[in-house]
């Protein structure tokens, strides 16, 4: 490869597995965080909290220093201010695979995300909107149910609820409810070209969860599903999404698949699923060559 690489969050599970994968195939690697992490970078570098007003200026500032060719933007709360900056950073001579602003704004959002599958066809757990009675969500949803931070990433904020009075003592804002899907946890991780076409899927089914019954995956294995897979593909394709992308499935009782998350992003888990990450070199390279000639 040779060329510069610049990957944003190198301390979590997804930005390590781009600088494993980059480094690991010659490109120099430019490594961020937002402290100081033990990931190995060529160059290492801080930026502010994506949510701090300084980070797109400093993300742009970044870029114009060290020159990269290729950004892999990996951590889920920076997505919206890359989509918005993507002109201005391919302006940069530096490519990077992201979706769309409306589509980084409907898959971060988790009660968006299962309005807009729910409307389109694509099977989604039944949510509803953390600020209805608790009673109507104990009726609607029955029990187990479970709750989520409206934005969040993993096992953060998850709780499960087995009991109507665990239901009534939740007074947490920004949160939804949805039903608890008890069965099978697939990983699908796939890579979109421009314009909609497929270039990797791969499923990987999470062996382990960090907290138990939900949360990020403590252990995966390859495995071959079909219809998870083709519900992350009818996802992908509702939303328009691009570049490297990470869904959460999980199986019914009666064997149906239901999409839980969407990630606008590469996965956590892509060293296991490399094919990802192949498309997403190539596509690269493809675009890289076509500018050169």
């Amino acid at each position: 490869m040779g060329y510069r690489v610049l990957v944003t969050g190198i301390g979590g599970p997804a930005g390590r597995s781009a600088a494993r994968y980059f480094g690991g195939r010659g490109a120099f690697v430019i490594g961020t965080d937002v402290r100081e992490v033990g990931e190995k970078a060529d160059e290492f570098l801080l930026l502010p909290l994506a949510s701090s007003p300084e980070f797109p200026e400093a993300l742009l500032d970044l870029i114009r220093e060290t020159r990269p060719v290729l950004f892999v933007p990996t951590v889920t709360e920076e997505l919206l201010a890359v989509a918005r900056l993507k002109p201005d950073i391919e302006s940069l001579g530096c490519a990077v695979f992201i979706s769309s602003y409306k589509a980084v704004e409907i898959a971060n959002d988790k009660f968006k995300t299962a309005v807009v599958m729910g409307e389109g066809g694509v099977p989604v757990p039944r949510t509803i909107d953390g600020s209805s009675p608790r009673e109507a969500v104990i009726r609607e949803l029955g029990l187990p149910l479970l709750s989520k931070p409206v934005f969040g990433r993993g096992g953060r904020g998850v709780k499960v609820y087995h009991t109507a009075d665990e239901v009534m003592k939740e007074d947490r804002s920004g949160i939804i409810f949805q039903e608890f899907i008890p069965g099978e946890e697939f990983d699908i991780n796939l890579f979109m070209d421009k314009g909609g076409k497929e270039t990797a899927a791969v499923a990987l089914k999470k062996t382990a969860l960090k907290e138990g019954i939900v949360g990020n995956a403590a252990g995966v294995e390859r495995a071959s599903k079909a219809d998870a897979v083709d519900v992350a593909r009818r996802a992908s394709r509702l939303l328009a999404l691009e570049g490297p992308l990470d869904f959460d499935i999980r199986f019914r009782k009666d064997g149906s698949p239901a999409l839980l998350e969407i990630n606008a992003r590469l996965g956590g888990n892509s060293l296991s699923a490399v094919e990802v990450l192949d498309a997403l070199s190539t596509a690269f390279e493809k675009g890289y060559r076509n500018r050169d000639q």
